[in-house]
């Protein structure tokens, strides 16, 4: 006998509705009618237990269907009221207000007998304007507030624990149709919260050419839902000889689900992953422990592996922080996420990006799983200057090549603006001035990786001079003398023995020789070599760059504070 064969689940492609449905629950009623005029894909949207997105708000008219969909939330008990009918609930009493002969004003956020418990509330809707301009989507506040929730551009997201945006709102808005989605887990959850339950209330008409058949009625009702279906053969609808329209409601329960709320997601109980902190020397396998700070000895207790064991991480680790400047701030010594989370890191002497053990155990789960994944066994040493602060309690700065070449561009400006009335450097661009306050250099071991941040550079450092100060303290300027050729006699003037301008002009030389672009050309190796990188990887290639025009920032300084000294 031949087994009949497992098919895994492939979504959009199920043999079977993957949830219970109400096209589960009600079959196709007998009849001899066409078979699209039964509504099945509508059908199948109908579940107490959505797990994907769900359809609160919809509208729009096609030569084939027309209809839309309406959602307002429900106390729980109140089936008996809104099952009355198959027609919508709230229809003319939530979702705009109401002036009464009497004096009365209702605000349309609520309706039932017992104002301190209505039975219903407003939920969403898309509000037209009379054509005038695009229908306004609005959404009952506490959803937003309980999410924390925020505009993005179709829709709206909230942060997770871990700083991520997650979609909670989606929006397809014109002046004739509409249609707004919400992520069912995150709905669900406000609703267990709430104490309260979303009443989906649908009206779809299909429309098709077909012959003559007799009509059919037909209605499903239980605990939870209450819809009313017919079909008949009339041209009067939309010109085509037949249609079918399914009209009804039904209500979703609230449900703790896995989706939380960040500072639930903070409190939960959450696993801590295995990091790699050690090689065993007698058979070359690494040594792993758990992050979780519960589970790590300190000072007073050597029977577990120390919270302050250093773990290692390929540069790579910082990628994506780098990347997402607006999110993330990362530093020599620290990144964070918003006001979220932080974590300390420095640099060891092979080049890896390195943390305690205890550390990451504080990182939200999805953070744990990215370092894990460029976690590498330890090479080189700590780097001192973390070393002397935090094992020997004594005051030592920690090498930040990037921080130390934005005090020296800052105290060269200074200088500069005293001496000349101007500072040298211009103000930079928004683009270029927020990657140049966020710079963290190369991130990867490709040679491209070291592109951007000297690209970076070469705008803040080269074209980011400031041709008119120099020309007014010069005052024998040749006709297009660049800014770069000013600097460097403006420096001779002040009898500068260093050639304090050479980092400026190596760096301007590799990015036309094509370094920046594509680390080639025949002129490229002169420029890598003249910039002091031939033969160096990406990070200590940056490094290298960083520290000379860093040195030239302080001599330009130094010249400039002198010079103003003697006036």
């Amino acid at each position: 006998m031949t087994a009949t064969p497992h098919f895994p689940r492939i979504p959009g492609f199920e043999l079977a509705d993957p949830a219970p449905t109400l096209a589960t629950e009600w079959p196709r009623p007998a009849g001899d009618y066409p078979d699209a005029l039964w509504p099945l894909t509508s059908l199948r949207r109908v579940t107490p237990e959505p797990t994907g997105w769900l359809i609160v708000e919809e509208h729009f008219h096609r030569d084939d269907m027309h209809g839309g969909t309406h959602s307002i939330l429900a106390r729980p008990g109140a089936q008996d009221r809104v099952f009355r009918s198959t027609g919508w609930s709230g229809h003319h009493s939530i979702g705009s207000i109401e002036l009464w002969n009497d004096g009365r004003f209702t605000d349309g956020l609520t309706n039932g007998d017992d104002p301190a418990a209505p039975d219903l509330r407003f939920f969403s809707q898309v509000r037209e304007h009379h054509s005038l301009l695009t229908p306004t989507f609005e959404i009952t506040p506490p959803f937003l507030w309980y999410w924390d929730a925020f505009p993005s551009s179709d829709g709206w997201s909230y942060l997770n624990a871990a700083g991520r945006d997650v979609e909670l709102i989606r929006t397809v808005i014109s002046m004739d149709e509409w249609r707004i989605e919400v992520s069912a887990l995150e709905l669900r959850t406000f609703l267990a919260d709430a104490g309260l339950e979303l009443l989906v209330q649908m009206d779809y008409t299909t429309t098709i050419d077909h012959d003559a058949f007799p009509r059919i009625d037909h209605a499903f009702r239980s605990d939870r839902a209450h819809f009313e279906w017919f079909a008949m053969h009339d041209r009067s609808i939309a010109g085509r000889d037949a249609f079918s329209n399914v009209m009804g409601k039904y209500l979703i329960p609230g449900a703790k689900t896995a989706r939380r709320r960040r500072g639930e997601e903070r409190r939960e109980l959450k696993s801590h992953l295995e990091f790699i902190y050690g090689i065993d020397s007698s058979d070359g396998s690494t040594l792993t422990h758990t992050c979780d700070p519960a589970q790590l000895g300190n000072y007073r207790d050597n029977s577990r592996l120390h919270e302050l064991t250093p773990v290692y991480f390929s540069r790579e680790v910082l990628s994506r922080y780098a990347n997402e400047p607006g999110r993330y701030h990362v530093t020599g010594g620290r990144i964070t996420c918003l006001d979220l989370w932080g974590l300390d890191i420095s640099t060891n002497t092979a080049g890896l990006v390195e943390v305690y053990l205890s550390e990451l155990g504080s990182l939200p789960a999805q953070e744990q799983s990215h370092w894990l994944a460029y976690n590498l066994a330890p090479e080189g040493q700590m780097e001192e200057g973390r070393f002397r602060r935090d094992f020997l309690n004594q005051i030592a700065a920690s090498p930040d090549p990037v921080r130390d070449l934005h005090r020296a561009r800052a105290a060269a400006m200074e200088s500069t603006r005293a001496l000349l009335g101007a500072p040298l450097w211009k103000e930079l661009d928004p683009q270029t001035q927020g990657a140049f306050d966020r710079l963290v250099g190369p991130t990867t071991t490709d040679p491209s990786a070291l592109g951007p941040p000297i690209l970076t550079l070469t705008k803040a450092m080269v074209d980011g001079i400031e041709p008119g100060p120099l020309n007014a303290f010069l005052g024998d300027t040749q006709k297009d003398e660049k800014s770069l050729a000013l600097l460097g006699r403006f420096l001779e003037r002040l009898g500068d023995t260093n050639d304090s301008i050479e980092p400026f002009k190596a760096l301007q030389m590799f990015r036309s020789a094509g370094g920046v672009a594509h680390l080639g050309g025949s002129k490229a190796p002169a420029a890598r070599d003249r910039l002091g990188i031939e033969g160096l990887a990406p990070w200590p290639a940056f490094v290298e760059v960083v520290q000379r025009l860093t040195v030239g920032l302080e001599r330009i300084s130094a010249l400039a504070t002198a010079a103003n000294a003697e006036r």
